[in-house]
């Protein structure tokens, strides 16, 4: 384990603490559990927004594709 010195204001400290206390838990381990839990947040919203990105672009190529189909059909190409 690493040490660092950070600082906080002493209002959010004193909810830390509490919270903490609460929990039965050391400061140290709560903050820890943040910041893990802020980190997943950012890495699943990133993921959606990479999710997304796909989705837009599939779409795209699928639009695409029911056109290149549409005229075929308007073409009486699907006749028997």
């Amino acid at each position: 384990m690493l040490h660092l010195n950070i600082t906080f204001p002493e209002d959010l400290k004193e909810s830390l603490d509490k919270e903490a206390k609460r929990e039965r838990t050391q400061r140290s381990t709560l903050i820890q559990k943040a910041v893990r839990t802020y980190l997943e947040i950012k890495k699943r919203k990133s993921l959606q927004k990479l999710m997304k990105k796909g989705y837009i672009a599939e779409a795209a190529a699928s639009r695409a594709l029911c056109k290149e189909w549409e005229s075929t059909l308007a073409d009486g190409l699907d006749d028997d």
